[in-house]
């Protein structure tokens, strides 16, 4: 076996891992009932504020057609608000709420707090310190492929 075939199967074995780690850590969310989409969603909004349909549908990869279906999802929980764009009549800026914001920290402890146990039983010390590294990796990997793709 080549050293390309090796690397790509340790690739895809990583991505595989990745997939089902995702997938425990989602059946850990809080009883909101919102798709990892809709979280995605309104954590884009706490990082970076405030912003267009269109910029939230562009950092999400999605289409300003989803994007505005994911948001009226929100909209109609009283998760997010669309106020007048001051710039673009036609538009709107779309805003968290409190109880989206408070939603979104329910989840994130949650699944935080499953995490943290995880690795609490599992893991040694050495062992968590290396995925904590892995995790600066992975976000590092994921924001370049992100920029490459605008």
């Amino acid at each position: 076996m080549t050293e390309t075939t090796m690397a790509a199967l340790e690739a895809a074995q990583l991505q595989e891992d990745l997939m089902a780690f995702q997938r425990r850590l989602r059946a850990k969310r809080a009883d909101h009932m919102l798709t990892p989409t809709q979280l995605q969603a309104l954590g884009h909004l706490l990082r970076e504020g405030s912003m267009s349909l269109t910029s939230l549908a562009h950092y999400e990869q999605v289409t300003p057609q989803s994007m505005a279906r994911i948001v009226a999802v929100l909209l109609e929980q009283g998760l997010v608000r669309r106020d007048p764009d001051p710039h673009d009549a036609r538009a709107g800026i779309i805003s968290l709420t409190e109880t989206g914001e408070s939603t979104l920290a329910e989840d994130r402890l949650r699944r935080s707090s499953w995490l943290q146990e995880v690795l609490d039983q599992e893991c040694t010390e050495h062992e968590r310190e290396l995925l904590y590294l892995a995790g600066k990796l992975i976000r590092r990997l994921g924001a370049a492929s992100w920029r490459e793709a605008r």
